[in-house]
């Protein structure tokens, strides 16, 4: 018997979207972080998206539940930005969304409005899930790249804050 282990369109594009939550995965955003994902020139901005108190909230309620959580976070994200963004689940129970042509105060706008849209959302209001949001804008010629790393320290910097926060670095 002949295996073919060829890979095929299908099979890469599933290596690229986590499972769970139906956004692009940390490899897909290490490749997007490395490529730069705007060629316009336009500052790309890039939020840091933590579900607050996720670790916590997994081990009372179970492994089935926290993948519920984070699909139906990932759902609000992904709905509430535009189709020219591009949502990634990056770690456990965070995400990174890349804003191409984006300004200071329209990134700032996005991340309060996905906020506000899963505390307010009511499968997730009833078990008090939040965010917290770190948000960056890169420079002129800033990679991609430092731009993610600043709005996650920007997130960083409010960890012991209790969440459901926006923040900009």
């Amino acid at each position: 018997m002949a295996i073919n282990f060829r890979r095929t369109k299908r099979s890469d594009e599933n290596s690229m979207v986590d499972r769970v939550t139906g956004a692009f995965n940390r490899r897909q955003l290490d490749i997007d972080l490395a490529a730069g994902i705007d060629s316009s020139g336009l500052p790309t901005a890039t939020l840091q998206i933590d579900i607050d108190g996720f670790e916590r909230y997994g081990k009372r309620r179970g492994e089935v539940s926290a993948d519920q959580v984070l699909e139906r976070v990932a759902c609000v994200v992904m709905a509430t930005v535009r189709t020219t963004d591009v949502v990634y689940r990056h770690w456990h129970a965070s995400f990174c969304v890349l804003l191409p042509a984006t300004t200071s105060v329209d990134a700032r706008t996005v991340a309060e409005r996905i906020r506000s849209n899963i505390e307010s959302t009511p499968l997730l209001a009833e078990t008090n899930v939040t965010v917290s949001v770190g948000v960056a804008v890169g420079g002129d010629s800033e990679p991609v790249s430092e731009t993610a790393h600043r709005a996650g320290a920007a997130l960083q910097s409010v960890s012991s804050s209790g969440g459901n926060i926006v923040v900009h670095d």
